[in-house]
């Protein structure tokens, strides 16, 4: 899938949830529910059966590419945030989800630089605890970045 000038935005996403959801083991694959999702791109609003992934555009940005050129080199972050039933899951999903990331970005017309989204970086991996408590869900925002020209 390449990033279309037009479609940009859901064309990148798109391409970073089919990229985790075949490269990050889901750690109840035998016994998620057929209605859960484990990679998604908005926050679930259906039934959730933790652990699952979302993953958000974030604050775009662009600047030309030329004095008289419509080119643009745009700025694109993603928060991907990791949600877990602990912290050892947690952190082993986040690095995972590093991992795949990284090394799917070279990847005979499947990585992100032959779909037009360069440059991967990682800016942050920030742990939010929701609740207190042992049994609380876990979670940390991950905030990648990528960058891409339009034509």
């Amino acid at each position: 899938m390449v990033i279309s000038t037009d479609n940009f935005i859901s064309d990148s996403t798109l391409l970073l949830r089919s990229i985790l959801a075949s490269g990050v083991s889901d750690p109840i694959s035998g016994s998620r529910n057929s209605a859960s999702k484990f990679v998604l791109t908005n926050h679930p609003t259906r039934t959730v059966n933790w652990s699952v992934i979302v993953i958000k555009q974030g604050n775009i940005t662009s600047r030309r590419l030329g004095l008289a050129s419509e080119q643009q080199f745009v700025n694109m972050p993603f928060e991907i945030r990791i949600w877990s039933r602990n912290q050892t899951e947690k952190d082993l999903l986040t690095q995972s989800t590093i991992n795949t990331l990284r090394t799917k970005q070279f990847n005979s017309g499947e990585g992100t630089v032959d779909n037009s989204l360069f440059g991967f970086a990682v800016e942050s991996a920030v742990d939010v605890d929701e609740t207190d408590g042992m049994s609380a869900l876990k979670s940390k925002i991950l905030r990648v970045n990528y960058q891409a020209i339009l034509e």
